[in-house]
């Protein structure tokens, strides 16, 4: 499951929109169903993350191999995590940047 991490809504929705026309590149699409946004700090937003024309959901906990809530504050093993699975995709950094 791959995460993408970012300072600011914008920046994670231009994150989102590049990767969106890569997969579109290779015939592949988002499910937007299946994908999810969440935000990790004390103080929290909605977002409003799109995929096409539809929202994504935005959750408070999230399950990859262990569990992420909203209020935790390791935000360094999230970023190996997905250091690791951008490796484990062949992406370069600068892609998941």
């Amino acid at each position: 499951m791959p995460m993408i991490l970012s300072e600011s809504e914008k920046q994670l929705q231009a994150m989102l929109d590049r990767i969106v026309d890569k997969c579109k590149e290779y015939g592949m699409e988002i499910n937007a169903k299946k994908t999810k946004t969440m935000q990790i700090g004390r103080e929290t937003k909605a977002l409003t993350i799109t995929v096409g024309n539809t929202v994504l959901e935005q959750v408070s906990k999230y399950s990859c191999l262990r569990q992420i809530t909203e209020d935790v504050v390791t935000l360094k093993e999230v970023q190996i995590r997905t250091e690791r699975q951008c490796k484990s995709f062949g992406r370069t950094k600068s892609f998941c940047e």
